[in-house]
């Protein structure tokens, strides 16, 4: 009996050891991510990649589904412009549940990184009508892929979007033209009832009532200035 204690003592040594081994390669790949993209030179850059791209590799053989290991994947791939692979992960998390909002919002960051924006556009208005309405970042870079298509009326609503949600932000800080600016600064704030009525037509699209009520309350929530 004391045999098999030993036995399962030592078992479960062993995958614990191996969690904490997981945890600690994921959060260094991470970091290294971090450092790439904050990185001075490219070489440096692509030293941190691969770095990363090693330690997420190695634990992809161990768990290839494993969302957050493919999604660390695909990035290390956007970085070296290999859009290939970078897509080939990224759809492998995807496929897992395409209807969270985070995922969708991964499939939008790619095709901004590879500058089609068109596209990104369809996924930052899908993650945006699936749960991140109120979501800074989501919002402004949906407004950067219309600024960069030359649509400045879109651009402009979903930057005054923004606005509401973080008042204290720049315009500056949107990558606004000057042109826009002065029309920002002529008309701060947007009427709750166009962006209410943006969101049904624009976002809310073949989504059912109950889903519609609920994001027009989360509008009501954002506090206009």
């Amino acid at each position: 009996m004391k045999i098999y204690r030993k036995i399962l003592f030592i078992i479960l040594c062993l995958v614990f050891c191996d969690c904490f081994a997981f945890a600690d390669n994921i959060t260094d790949a991470e970091k290294l991510i971090e450092k790439a993209y904050n990185s001075e030179s490219k070489e440096a850059g692509y030293e941190y990649i691969h770095k990363a791209m090693d330690l997420f590799n190695e634990e992809y053989e161990k768990n290839p589904q494993n969302i957050t290991i493919l999604l660390g994947l695909s990035k290390t791939y956007q970085f070296i412009k290999n859009r290939k692979n970078a897509k080939l992960y990224l759809l492998k998390a995807y496929n897992m549940n395409p209807s969270n909002p985070m995922l969708q919002k991964e499939m939008a960051d790619f095709y901004y990184n590879f500058q089609e924006y068109s596209t990104a556009i369809e996924y930052y208005k899908l993650s945006l009508a699936s749960g991140l309405l109120t979501d800074y970042e989501t919002n402004l870079k949906t407004a950067r892929c219309f600024d960069k298509l030359g649509d400045s009326e879109n651009a402009q609503l979903y930057y005054q979007i923004c606005k509401h949600i973080n008042p204290q932000a720049e315009i500056e800080q949107y990558g606004i033209s000057d042109k826009e600016k002065n029309k920002t600064d002529n008309n701060e704030t947007i009427e709750i009832s166009k962006l209410k009525s943006f969101i049904n037509e624009d976002l809310l699209l073949n989504r059912e009532e109950e889903s519609a009520r609920t994001i027009i309350e989360e509008i009501n929530n954002i506090k206009l200035y």
